[in-house]
């Protein structure tokens, strides 16, 4: 819902970066932080720094719960085909 705004569930990039083949290239630990902490995401980490480079805009927080933040991340495993 918040996220369909920016992702795509592929490989595209829209505002953000496409979602398919994310728990492949990043630790759930990654994932999580970036939807909960994203401010010291952008801040700290030199990975999100990049992507923020790539896209051109920040990502905004949403005040996601640590639970839909887990939730979000085991949508994204079954996107990935992940069981």
């Amino acid at each position: 819902m918040k996220c369909s705004a920016c992702h795509r569930l592929d490989e595209k990039r829209v505002v953000g970066p496409g979602w398919k083949g994310l728990t492949q290239t990043r630790k759930p630990e990654w994932i999580m932080n970036m939807v909960t902490n994203v401010e010291v995401m952008l801040e700290k980490d030199e990975e999100a720094q990049k992507l923020l480079q790539l896209c051109l805009t920040r990502m905004p927080n949403q005040n996601v719960s640590i639970g839909d933040a887990r939730d979000v991340l085991e949508f994204m495993r079954q996107n990935d085909g992940e069981k």
